[in-house]
């Protein structure tokens, strides 16, 4: 039998100035490396690796480590590092390594400008079709850093549950970039809610107020509660929130901070939830979702230039809920699509691969350091 010819990867110390979130940004990356049966993955620094699994079997130390590794080490540090891992592949007869950079944070530029230099290859989670990013660019699928192979397969057990709700809909309450539109994704998230709450159907409705340091307006606080939708200060757990999920035939989803694909879109593709999103997202996939598959198009969200839409373009949200309840084959439909495009996509070990393959495909034999 012949031998496998391992890739090596490292995933380099960051550059960041809060280690502990640039770790959770990159864990579902490499879990699924650690997957791949021709990839030996490992952290480039012992400390690193140390700590990471000290924060993975979720004792204590790992933050107050990680800081003093930062205060010793000489490298300037940046918040802009803080989700942009900086990845070296060397492949079997292949001269030097790759520079691979992984830019998880959630806005449509790039993150860290200083990591896009250093790459040969710079795959980015948020990558919208009508930026202009550079050759060397290709998207990702965002990772979801909440998730370990546990809670994966007990996500993917959840595909048959049954349903006893019409729908679910759980959003946080937070604005947007600083300006004139700040609190327009505040308005259009508490409007989604006043438009479902008039629904005559079975849903679980839950904002959740999120202290970000600027409080969120009473007026809309009051609209919530007018509307049968009063907002919570209490967080939901995971058992929460995935029960009321996986017990819809909808389950409602508004895009994450700066109009990302939410990472708990990976949540509702591992369980087959038909995913009703207010509008198509403006990220791409490498495969890209396809709207009447694998998500429904509500038809009504927060503009590219963070504009609202006309108040009366929200009965098309009701609209579509209400088509969809009353066509259970066509919910059926997209929830298997759901469930095969995780399966397919999504799961670590298939965006591993993805990342091995493109890796690959762009790497020059002796390349000079």
């Amino acid at each position: 039998m012949k031998a496998i010819e391992h890739i090596d990867v490292a995933l380099q110390p960051s550059f960041a100035d809060e280690l502990v979130s640039w770790h959770d940004y990159h864990r579902y990356y490499a879990m699924g490396l650690r997957m791949l049966p021709d990839v030996r993955f490992r952290y480039a620094s012992v400390v690193d690796g140390a700590l990471a699994s000290v924060r993975e079997r979720g004792w204590r130390g790992a933050k107050t480590g990680w800081r003093l590794a930062a205060k010793l080490s000489s490298a300037a540090r940046t918040r802009r590092a803080e989700q942009v891992g900086r990845y070296t592949f060397r492949f079997p007869r292949g001269g030097a390594p790759l520079r691979v950079a992984i830019d998880a944070h959630d806005d449509r530029s790039i993150r860290d400008p200083d990591a896009y230099d250093w790459s040969d290859v710079y795959f980015k989670v948020s990558y919208w079709p009508s930026v202009d990013y550079g050759p060397k660019t290709r998207p990702l699928i965002t990772g979801h850093g909440a998730l370990d192979e546990k809670r994966i397969a007990r996500l993917i057990g959840m595909r048959n549950e049954a349903r006893s709700l019409d729908l679910v809909f759980v959003a946080r309450l937070w604005g947007g970039h600083a300006g004139p539109t700040f609190w327009n994704p505040v308005e259009h998230v508490v409007r989604l809610f006043e438009t479902l709450a008039t629904l005559k159907i079975r849903a679980y409705l839950r904002p959740i107020v999120v202290d970000t340091g600027q409080p969120v307006p009473r007026h809309f606080l009051d609209r919530l509660a007018k509307a049968g939708a009063p907002a919570t200060t209490t967080n939901i757990t995971v058992d929460e929130l995935w029960g009321a999920t996986s017990a819809a035939h909808l389950a409602f989803l508004r895009p994450g901070r700066h109009l990302s694909i939410s990472w708990r879109m990976i949540d509702h593709l591992a369980m087959g939830a038909c995913s009703v999103c207010d509008h198509a997202p403006y990220p791409q996939w490498p495969v890209p979702l396809r709207s009447g598959r694998e998500f429904i198009d509500g038809g009504c969200g927060i503009g590219a230039d963070d504009s609202l839409s006309d108040p009366a373009d929200y009965e098309r949200i009701a609209d579509t809920v209400m088509a969809l309840l009353a066509d259970p084959d066509r919910v059926a439909e997209s929830r298997l699509a759901s469930a095969v495009y995780f399966d397919e996509h999504v799961a670590p070990a298939r965006i591993a691969r993805y990342l091995v393959d493109v890796s690959q495909s762009m790497a020059r034999p002796q390349r000079v350091a």
